[in-house]
């Protein structure tokens, strides 16, 4: 069950080594993009996969049997987000969506649905959004150390000079890298729970409240009753707060990045228009018009059905909904019916 066919059949077209690559190059999706890593040349192999699928669940084409392994994929991806959403108490429409990776942008939309959170947000240049981060990223070290008390035994000096000792020995290694301590920040967390647990709660440590009379022991207990409140809906009132562990984090100054300003541009995105093309979603075929993402300007407004591609990464906008290009360049993408 659970489509295990469509699955191994879409792996042995080795289009990007991914189980729903071919899919998405048979629903049209891929291939109107500037497609990379040999998709061109294996096309007719991915074509040929998904149609032996379609003809084995009696579909009536491979575009509807794509757009049907593709919507496979986007529910297990849907619930590895309800794993840190939902399943951690978190309701996620409270929350927009971030796209990124070479595929990300082209099921967003699609989990954004899914999920109900608005808006799905598309960063400029989404598939070396992790390499761009590690170029940009702060020098930093973290110092942890477990240190098993029940808050009935230990006072705020004693965690205070344990958190100051990790701090030290934190901001010497990256003081090693070559950042000067003045211009060093450091944050703590502590990792707590009620006596008899067998699990703890990270709860940041606001340094302010420990006045040496307890008051920060106090403030931690609080704040840790607050989150165990909202992930687990109750509180063990009977039962003693308990520290596990300590950890101090010394960061650097984040390196000087230029911020992207586009152009306004209007509502119409016509001048960054590149061609029509065919593309199943929904359960069925459409046109779609497919857009150059450089050449879209700041207040540009894109209606699905459409695909907006770029060097890295090809973004689709599903029908009924529309993408706003922000002046940061990031695509907004929300619904524009209801």
């Amino acid at each position: 069950g659970g489509g295990g066919g469509p699955w191994r059949r879409a792996r042995r077209v080795g289009v990007g080594g991914r189980p729903g690559t071919a899919a998405t190059w048979v629903a049209g999706l891929r291939r109107a993009g500037r497609a990379g890593g040999g998709l061109g040349r294996d096309g007719r192999a991915a074509q040929g996969a998904v149609k032996t699928t379609a003809d084995a669940r009696d579909r009536d084409s491979a575009g509807g049997a794509a757009a049907g392994i593709v919507d496979i994929v986007n529910e297990n991806m849907f619930g590895a987000l309800r794993l840190v959403s939902v399943q951690q108490g978190f309701d996620p429409r409270d929350f927009a969506l971030v796209a990124f990776g070479g595929a990300g942008p082209l099921h967003a939309h699609a989990l954004g649905k899914l999920t109900g959170a608005w808006p799905v947000i598309i960063p400029p240049s989404p598939g070396v959004l992790c390499a761009y981060g590690d170029a940009t990223t702060m020098v930093r070290d973290e110092a942890a150390r477990t240190h098993i008390r029940r808050f009935g035994v230990i006072s705020d000096d004693e965690l205070v000079g344990l958190l100051r000792g990790l701090a030290d020995t934190a901001a010497a290694t990256v003081e090693a890298q070559g950042v000067p301590r003045e211009t060093q920040t450091v944050s703590y967390h502590v990792d707590l729970r009620y006596h008899g647990q067998g699990f703890e709660i990270t709860v940041p440590v606001a340094e302010e409240t420990f006045d040496g009379n307890g008051g920060g022991l106090a403030a931690l207990a609080a704040a840790f009753d607050a989150e165990h409140g909202r992930l687990f809906s109750f509180l063990l009132k009977g039962n003693e707060h308990e520290l596990v562990s300590a950890r101090a984090t010394v960061s650097g100054p984040r390196p000087n990045v230029g911020v992207v300003h586009l152009p306004e541009g209007g509502t119409d995105p016509s001048a960054a228009l590149k061609r029509t093309t065919q593309i199943w979603v929904d359960g069925s075929g459409a046109g779609a018009n497919v857009y150059d993402r450089s050449a879209l300007q700041a207040g540009n407004v894109v209606t699905g059905p459409a695909i907006i591609t770029e060097m890295d990464s090809t973004t689709l906008v599903l029908p009924g909904h529309a993408a706003t290009v922000h002046p940061s360049g990031s695509l907004l993408i929300r619904p524009t019916e209801g």
